[in-house]
């Protein structure tokens, strides 16, 4: 009982330390979007935009190493084996600094033969400069991919609230970093990209040194590095790699797809409804993030009816969040006018098709959190490689009969394909093992 008590008490402080901290990252993550929107301009902030996105995909070639680890080092934790915690930390950051460096090297050779003014279909910066920016911008986050192991340490030492705080940090350096550039640098997409990159990397490295001064005893060493656990990591993390992927599908080509179909301007209005929206993904994921650990956590102890009570809880946040959807639904012009100062098209059909996108992305979430919690995997795999290919033909096709909203319910398609298939993998997982507690 007293374990209960202090579970719901750290999970209570996590909550609250995330939403002290979330809320100064969103604050500053909306005053940073139109000062760099005014910075650049619309074309090119159309181009930033698309810049981040790709190279956002980096995130996605750690080959699910790093959510494998969160779930192996949340058992271990569980057990207060500190060796193996700390062997297992020690190994991923080796793997990743080896993944990172061939990464680096294959990208700067390929990436001065690639026409970046093709790829982004615009002329409002020279290829010598989008190359050399890309170049920039790459690097630094490659330097960074290997850096973030820590986040999954900790979320994994339930420790949730620090990685948002990571997340408030980078956002506050970046802000500060481009008011000074708006002052005394003319607009540039090579200072922006060096300038955003150098916030993350000097981010993480405050993050890491904050979390390993307070736990040494998992702090990285290089004599622990152990290649026996990269296979087990990477086994479990091959199935993630497979499912984040399809969240790369479908979640960042959309940005690609709109701009080589209507250009960057086209894509700086995207840019500016899906941010708007995104203060409703942000305030479902403060909830959520906590909860991983925890539902792999409690799959180790059998505690099939807390995990079944916390998932139905779940539900209520969804409903929450319905509304301020909603109202951003109806009134999402003059909203984003009085945040951005920008005028986006008069229709109503993007807002209308980023709301339903936003809402089934929630919706889908909440299994999703619990189903990698708990490593049941396999369908989300298998589901993920289907969504993977239907998603780009759909939303290419459905974006040249409908426009930008088009490729959004390009999306909407494929995203309620998990709409409907995780809650019933989810409620099969919690009926299965009730059954098995009875016998």
């Amino acid at each position: 009982m007293k374990l209960q008590q202090n579970a719901k008490l750290n999970y209570a402080k996590e909550i609250w330390g995330s939403l002290f901290f979330k809320m100064l990252a969103i604050v500053c993550s909306f005053l940073l979007l139109p000062l760099m929107l005014r910075y650049l301009g619309g074309d090119q902030f159309g181009v930033w935009v698309a810049i981040f996105s790709v190279v956002s995909w980096v995130i996605f070639f750690d080959l699910g190493f790093g959510s494998g680890l969160r779930n192996k080092l949340s058992e271990s934790l569980s057990r207060n084996d500190l060796i193996e915690s700390s062997v297992l930390i020690s190994t991923a950051y080796g793997a990743m600094a080896v993944l990172s460096f061939l990464l680096c090297s294959i990208f700067l050779v390929v990436n001065f033969f690639i026409d970046w003014q093709g790829v982004f279909n615009t002329h409002v910066a020279s290829l010598s400069e989008l190359r050399w920016s890309m170049a920039i911008i790459v690097v630094l986050f490659l330097v960074n991919f290997s850096l973030l192991i820590v986040l999954q340490v900790l979320h994994a030492s339930k420790k949730t609230s620090l990685t948002v705080a990571h997340q408030f940090l980078a956002n506050f350096i970046a802000l500060i970093a481009i008011l000074v550039l708006k002052i005394f640098i003319a607009p540039s997409l090579l200072v922006i990209c060096l300038t955003y990159g150098l916030s993350q990397v000097l981010t993480t490295l405050l993050v890491s040194i904050l979390f390993y001064r307070n736990a040494p005893n998992l702090m990285p060493r290089f004599r622990l590095f152990d290649l026996d656990r990269v296979r087990g990591i990477a086994t479990l993390g091959g199935q993630f790699f497979i499912i984040q992927l399809a969240v790369l599908v479908i979640f960042s080509t959309d940005k690609i797809i709109v701009i080589k179909l209507f250009g960057p301007a086209s894509l700086t209005e995207y840019e500016l409804v899906f941010k708007a929206y995104s203060i409703i993904l942000i305030m479902n994921t403060l909830f959520l993030a906590p909860l991983w650990s925890r539902y792999t956590h409690a799959a180790a102890n059998h505690d099939y009816k807390w995990m079944s009570k916390t998932l139905g809880k779940s539900h209520w946040v969804c409903a929450v969040l319905f509304f301020p959807a909603l109202i951003l639904c109806l009134f999402g012009h003059d909203i984003i006018f009085l945040w951005a100062g920008y005028n986006i098209d008069a229709s109503f059909n993007l807002l209308v098709a980023m709301f339903i996108f936003i809402l089934l992305r929630v919706w889908s979430d909440i299994y999703a959190y619990f189903l990698n919690g708990v490593g049941m995997l396999k369908v989300q795999m298998w589901l993920a490689v289907f969504q993977a290919i239907i998603n780009i033909p759909l939303s290419v096709t459905l974006g040249k009969m409908y426009g930008v909203s088009g490729v959004v319910y390009g999306s909407v398609a494929t995203l309620s394909v998990s709409a409907i298939l995780l809650p019933i993998c989810a409620y099969h997982y919690l009926k299965l093992n009730d059954l098995c507690a009875d016998k």
